[in-house]
């Protein structure tokens, strides 16, 4: 794991004695993140919203085989592939930013046992560039927007210290809220295509798979990252909250900006 975690720290290392700040730090590699993973996320970007669009299309498939799962699946295939799409294609960009994530985590993460002292500097310059090696006596300076990054909200809370409390809160559920608006921004325009579904087909129950899975999306995510969230060090917040909102940036801009 530590070959994974080394660009990772190495790179809030280098912000961090570029600015001073570790928050500024990890709002930077975020964003360095989200621009790398571009040229995964665009082309499931323009296949979502493909499959939007053909919504439609594919609901009156749904009330032509209702009856026969296997002729539905069969069907359902053949019109993917006759439109160029892959159904599967959007769950790779989901994988690489949680093994991300992952990684993100146990970067920060050693970080939080440096200042903690169950990491010794010799431990830390293990997983850095030799360049960004810190000598004895080095300490982090863990202040941003009031809080400190390696606090936990859970913690905060069972100390009783409610105004510490604040900052952390705010930016989990900024975060929460952001990833339901990101996934607001990829729900199909519902009315649209009920309209265009009932002069083909009669009124039928939507299927349930679909709508477990926009509810999943639109609910059940954000309300996790709440949960979630709540044990995370502020500095692991931070990095939630700044890459949910520039997922919701990038789905924005490429629909409604560069109209991929």
């Amino acid at each position: 794991m530590e070959f994974l975690i080394y660009p990772f720290v190495s790179a809030l290392m280098f912000f961090y004695n570029l600015t001073g700040n570790l928050g500024v730090a990890v709002i930077v590699v975020t964003l360095l993140v989200r621009v790398i993973m571009l040229p995964i996320v665009l082309p499931s970007l323009k296949s979502a919203k493909k499959m939007r669009e053909l919504q439609p299309k594919l609901k009156v498939l749904q009330a032509k085989y209702k009856e026969d799962k296997t002729k539905l699946a069969t069907a359902q295939m053949d019109f993917y592939r006759e439109n160029g799409l892959n159904p599967t294609s959007g769950c790779l960009p989901q994988i690489f930013q949680i093994a991300v994530l992952i990684v993100f985590y146990n970067a920060f993460n050693h970080i939080i046992m440096f200042t903690g002292g169950s990491l010794k500097v010799e431990d830390l310059n293990r997983v850095m560039l030799p360049i960004f090696h810190v000598q004895n006596g080095f300490n982090f300076n863990l202040g941003f927007l009031g809080t400190e990054l390696t606090s936990v909200p859970s913690q905060i809370f069972a100390s009783g210290n409610m105004q510490a409390l604040i900052i952390p809160v705010i930016l989990l559920v900024a975060s929460g809220l952001s990833q339901f608006w990101s996934a607001k921004v990829l729900m199909p325009e519902t009315k649209t295509n009920e309209a265009v579904v009932a002069k083909e087909t009669p009124k039928d129950k939507e299927d349930d798979m679909m709508a477990a899975m926009r509810t999943q999306s639109l609910y059940i995510m954000p309300l996790m990252t709440l949960f979630i969230g709540w044990n995370f060090a502020v500095g692991m917040i931070v990095y939630w909250l700044v890459s949910s909102m520039a997922v919701l940036l990038q789905q924005v801009l490429a629909e409604r900006v560069f109209k991929i």
